[in-house]
């Protein structure tokens, strides 16, 4: 599917609810640490014109999603905690 810039597409919202969710840490070159998580607040089935559903070149039905990125900094001590706690070795 191609979206044409600064227009949603058509299609029919549906409910959804996060399984899991989780952060990507990066680091960077200033000794911070980033953590970003992406957080889905809408999702739309995708409809042809003919309101038929959209669908993926695989075959699969076509979704738009709406999300935010969530973003937390963390100096590296915290990021050592968060290690400690978060990711279990």
């Amino acid at each position: 599917m191609v979206a044409i810039s600064g227009q949603r597409p058509s299609g029919k919202f549906v409910n959804h609810k996060a399984l899991k969710e989780g952060w990507t840490y990066i680091s960077t070159s200033d000794g911070m640490v980033i953590g970003v998580k992406v957080s889905v607040t809408k999702v739309v089935k995708l409809q042809s014109p003919d309101g038929a559903p959209m669908l993926n070149p695989d075959g699969t039905p076509a979704y738009y999603i709406m999300s935010t990125n969530v973003l937390r900094t963390l100096t590296r001590e915290e990021w050592e905690e968060v290690k400690r706690e978060e990711l279990p070795e």
